[in-house]
């Protein structure tokens, strides 16, 4: 594993894996206690926040202005979905229940926001969406795997959806924008093939709608944008490798 990551690009510091461990943990074991959740939500904001206060100094200033204005663009998504569900509520409707739910919501906008512009700020449309793709793909193998052991059959036929995702990846690798409109495409169909768009009906949030929208229709339809508005030359994680030793 440490060999794979340096030729995939990708270098994870100590840190990262620290706050990685933190999430998993905490994601793991999030329904014996709260504080578990605590635990998520340390390693999702805590790294930032020793940066701000300088006591880690493990970004150079490219990644510090990648990860600001990712920052502006989180408070953006975050705030207007904010105001959204506060005109919701003040017109009376019932139908959003339990308080967890929107607040659960405005937690993962946030975060999605941020890592996503994060990652097309330092890294570029192309190699972000190529690392989302062959995420999903693994992923997909790994859920479909352990939930079809007994069956040889099933898990076959099951891990070959994950084939589309890896193929996409290596399709947005010679022709971006190709693959960029085939991804919102797909996009629009699970959007449909779900059910999401019930998400404007009586009960909004319920079933988790909202959290698979940001979750699984958000990265893939984003990654298509960034991939058909993309211009040939414009990756400056490209260039930023280039001047790292």
């Amino acid at each position: 594993m440490a060999r794979i990551l340096p030729r995939a690009g990708w270098r994870p510091t100590k840190v990262t894996l620290v706050s990685g461990a933190l999430i998993a943990v905490g994601l793991l074991f999030l329904d014996r206690n709260w504080i578990f959740f605590v635990l998520v939500g340390l390693g999702i904001l805590g790294p930032g926040l020793l940066r701000e206060i300088g006591v880690l100094k493990d970004q150079d200033e490219f990644q510090r202005q990648a990860a600001r204005r990712a920052a502006y663009h989180a408070f953006l998504a975050t705030g207007f979905l904010a105001f959204i569900l506060v005109a919701v509520l003040r017109t009376g409707f019932q139908g959003i229940k339990d308080p967890e739910q929107p607040v659960s919501l405005l937690l993962v906008v946030l975060w999605f926001t941020w890592v996503l512009s994060s990652l097309l700020g330092y890294w570029g449309p192309k190699r972000t969406a190529i690392t989302i793709l062959l995420a999903f793909g693994a992923f997909w193998l790994i859920f479909n795997i352990l939930g079809n052991l007994n069956s040889l059959t099933a898990l076959v036929m099951q891990c070959l959806l994950a084939v589309p995702f890896f193929a996409l990846a290596l399709v947005a690798r010679r022709w971006p924008r190709a693959a960029g409109a085939v991804l919102i495409a797909a996009s629009i169909f699970f959007f449909y093939y779900f059910g999401l768009y019930e998400i404007v009906g009586k009960e909004p949030l319920a079933r988790g709608r909202g959290f698979v929208i940001v979750i699984f229709f958000g990265p893939l339809f984003a990654s298509g944008v960034a991939l058909l508005c993309s211009k040939p030359g414009e990756e400056p994680g490209e260039r930023k490798r280039e001047q790292l030793p």
